[in-house]
């Protein structure tokens, strides 16, 4: 009996399976609407002034950090389920696109609780505005974490692309809206913008769940 058939035939697996799948896709659309939340800053660029927090720095601090639980959630199940979906071809593409991916999230979630915090506290009641200048001219400790991060999870997911499409285990559709990642790194991600950068990324979610389901089926 084959490993696959194991797989397909055992209950527990596939109870396993279609909890990371729901995790995954409960995940990339509760982000989906991120884009539209996140503030403008009013300066340009990836800093934002005393003014721009102040008045919503409940929102900011709220935002960053569900976005940073959802990203730790959202990221390994994605590559968990590409790792199950190549089993042959294309495998070690999948394993090291996984491990790129967990890494860069735990890099990114770290950056991104650190900037809302560090964001918060210089706004507060009583802070003297200078203070959010200090923090936005320390670049290397807001972003220092997360920049490596993101790259780490876009590489990522570039990498398992290549092993998804080799694989031939689901339609070519998937690693192709995959690869639209990359698209994050140039065009900006607040209003509209980014709400249609995230679209494609979030077909490709359900589509591995529902792939990598249907394979334990």
């Amino acid at each position: 009996m084959s490993t696959e058939t194991l797989v397909r035939s055992d209950p527990t697996t596939r109870r396993r399976v279609g909890l990371v799948a729901l995790a995954l896709s409960v995940t990339a659309l509760a982000a989906l609407p991120g884009g539209l939340l996140w503030p403008e800053p009013s300066g340009g660029g990836e800093t934002y002034t005393y003014a721009d927090i102040q008045p919503q720095r409940a929102l900011w601090w709220g935002l960053l950090v569900a976005l940073a639980v959802n990203l730790v959630i959202n990221v390994p199940a994605q590559a968990l389920l590409t790792v199950l979906l190549v089993r042959a071809r294309g495998a070690a593409w999948a394993t090291v696109g996984g491990a790129l991916m967990w890494i860069g999230t735990a890099l990114y979630a770290v950056g991104g609780a650190g900037w809302a915090a560090a964001y918060y506290f210089g706004t507060a009641s009583g802070v003297d505005p200078a203070v959010m200048d200090r923090i936005n001219a320390d670049t290397a400790h807001i972003f220092g974490v997360m920049i490596p991060g993101a790259l780490l999870v876009a590489l990522g997911t570039v990498v398992q692309a290549v092993g998804l499409w080799r694989s031939g285990a689901v339609p070519r559709w998937i690693p192709i809206l995959w690869l639209t990642i990359v698209a994050t790194f140039v065009v900006p991600g607040n209003g509209i913008a980014g709400l249609l950068t995230a679209v494609p990324m979030t077909a490709a979610s359900l589509g591995t769940a529902y792939y990598a389901y249907r394979r334990t089926a």
